[in-house]
C-alpha cells in the first residue's frame, strides 16, 4: 500500500528539483512508495534522482509516463467541481472557521496600534516646518533645535521602517479575510448526500 506524504512541507515541487524529485512532489511520495510503485529499490530511485544511475528499461518506462502525465497542466481551480462535504467535514471546517474568525480583532487591533506610530511620525513632518519658524522667531537656543532634530529622526526613522510590518499585517487582514469568505462559500453549499 502506498503512503500518502507531504512532500518538503507541503510546499510541492520547487524549480531547483529534477525530474524524479518533482514526480515524487507533485504525487506526494516517498522514495520507498516510488520504489515500490515501479518495483524498483529505493536506492534505485535515490541513484536516479542523483543522476548517478538510470532506472532499467521497463521501469523507466513507467517512470516516464509519469512524467508525461504530470506535464498536462492541472484543470483550473474554477472548473474543478465544490467538494461535497459530509456532516463531520462541515462540522470541522465550522471549528475552523470559528477559530479563524477569532484572530481578525487581534490582527485589527495590531493594525491599528501600528498604524498609531506612524500618524504621529507624519503629523510631526507636517509640524516641524511651523515649529523650527517658531524657535528660529523666538531665539530659541540650540538645545530646542536639537530637540526639534531628534523628532525629525525619529519620525523620518519610522517612516521608513513602519512600511513593511504594516504590509504584513494588511496581508495577514486580507488573507484570513478571503479564507473566511471561502470558508462561508463551502459552508454554505448543501450537505453530500
Amino acid at each position: 500500500m502506498l503512503k500518502r506524504r507531504t512532500f518538503s512541507h507541503q510546499q510541492g515541487p520547487r524549480p531547483v528539483q529534477n525530474a524524479a524529485q518533482r514526480v515524487r512532489a507533485e504525487l506526494g511520495l516517498t522514495q520507498n512508495d516510488l520504489a515500490h510503485l515501479l518495483e524498483v529499490s529505493r536506492s534505485a530511485v535515490a541513484m536516479d534522482e542523483r543522476g548517478e544511475r538510470s532506472l532499467p528499461w521497463p521501469n523507466a518506462a513507467l517512470y516516464y509516463a509519469l512524467q508525461v502525465a504530470l506535464n498536462v497542466p492541472p484543470p483550473p481551480p474554477d472548473a474543478l467541481p465544490p467538494p461535497a462535504l459530509s456532516a463531520a467535514n462541515r462540522a470541522d471546517l465550522d471549528f475552523y472557521r470559528q477559530g479563524l474568525a477569532l484572530q481578525v480583532h487581534p490582527l485589527a487591533q495590531k493594525l491599528r496600534c501600528a498604524l498609531v506610530p506612524l500618524a504621529q511620525a507624519r503629523r510631526w513632518q507636517q509640524v516641524l516646518p511651523a515649529l523650527r519658524a517658531a524657535f528660529a522667531a523666538a531665539n530659541a537656543g540650540a538645545e530646542a533645535h536639537a530637540w526639534l532634530d531628534t523628532f525629525e529622526r525619529r519620525a523620518a526613522r519610522t517612516e521608513r521602517t513602519a512600511g513593511g510590518p504594516l504590509a504584513q499585517l494588511q496581508t495577514r487582514l486580507a488573507a484570513v479575510a478571503f479564507e473566511l469568505a471561502e470558508l462561508d462559500r463551502l459552508l454554505a453549499a448543501p450537505l453530500a448526500a
